[in-house]
């Protein structure tokens, strides 16, 4: 990954992956209820790996010598990637405690 995009990668997966969860979210529990299976934890623990991806890459682009306007791009994208992250992880938590048939 090019040290550009790097410094935005928890603002971009992070965000991106719990966009595809949430949708995921909502069409997955029919298909787990259907199959017995639970896809839908799959999905969302895949997702919270994808933000915690994104972020760790957001977080090794901290270094000496960067300007304050890029370590405070790259903190934020950090601190959003975990926040989404902790999001997803939640999602996560509600589709293995939750029954899919009871929709």
């Amino acid at each position: 990954m090019s040290t550009g995009i790097a410094k935005y990668a928890g603002l971009l997966f992070a965000p991106g992956a719990w966009a595809i969860n949430t949708q995921l979210g909502q069409i997955l529990p029919y298909i787990d209820c259907g199959a017995g299976a639970s896809w839908s934890t799959v999905a969302s623990f895949g997702a919270v790996a994808l933000a915690l991806l994104g972020t760790a890459a957001s977080h090794a682009r901290i270094g000496p010598g960067e300007s304050r306007a890029n370590l405070f791009v790259v903190k934020l994208s950090v601190l959003a990637g975990l926040a989404f992250a902790f999001a997803i992880l939640l999602q996560g938590a509600a589709a293995v405690l939750l029954d899919p048939c009871l929709s």
